[in-house]
């Protein structure tokens, strides 16, 4: 069985234009009456955190905020289909290759990312990755990103009929977290320095294997397997 490989989105396979992202986001929140100047808060990155721990801090802002979260979800997914187009992001150099490769040699492919569903696979599709991806782990139901992989994993399974062995599931980010949920599943981690945290960074969270590039994986996937 080759091994499944579960992508992250953002600062993986493609940028969204950071802009659109603050302003998407402000727009929800003063939609329903939150200062969205806790937007400013460079202390609070949103990368490689799930797009419900990110609004559930928001809220935490107003009073019994927690309550909103499902309207708020709605809301946001609501203005990411209105808005959302293939000029606000970009695929990251050599990410379309390495992905047209996994596809090419029947690799599973699936997603592992804080972003909601819905908008996960809209944002893949406005970035040229069309009918690449159909299953995966997100950000809905969960506020940690580390049962994400589990979740994947789950919903390969409802496709493929059976469940691959946690040490063949191969999980791919460029944050932390990414990496994190790759070790607490038990999936060989591989971190890429394509988004906001330097080589060092992600040195220090002992990924399996670390790359500048995912066309790097070509060769190099084979010899864990």
């Amino acid at each position: 069985m080759k091994p499944v490989l579960l992508f992250d989105i953002d600062g993986t396979l493609m940028h969204v234009k950071h802009a659109f992202t603050r302003k998407l986001i402000a727009s929800v929140l003063d939609e329903y009456g939150i200062d969205s100047n806790s937007l400013d808060d460079t202390s609070y990155s949103f990368a490689g955190r799930t797009d419900k721990e990110i609004f559930m801090k928001l809220l935490s802002a107003k009073e019994n905020g927690s309550h909103l979260y499902e309207d708020v979800k709605q809301s946001y997914l609501k203005y990411m289909n209105q808005h959302f187009s293939s000029s606000d992001t970009e695929a990251i150099e050599g990410a379309m290759e390495f992905v047209k490769f996994a596809k090419g040699k029947q690799y599973p492919i699936g997603l592992c990312t804080g972003n909601f569903r819905e908008s996960a696979f809209n944002k893949v599709e406005a970035a040229g990755f069309v009918n690449t991806f159909s299953f995966g782990g997100f950000g809905c139901n969960h506020a940690d990103r580390k049962y994400l992989p589990g979740e994947a994993i789950d919903d390969y399974k409802k496709i493929a009929g059976k469940e691959p062995d946690s040490k063949s599931v191969v999980v791919i980010g460029d944050t932390p977290n990414d990496i994190r949920c790759a070790k607490f599943f038990g999936a060989v981690s591989v971190a890429v320095t394509t988004g906001s945290y330097s080589e060092s960074e992600l040195r220090s969270t002992s990924p399996d294997l670390l790359i500048s590039d995912l066309r790097e994986l070509i060769d190099r996937l084979p010899t864990f397997f």
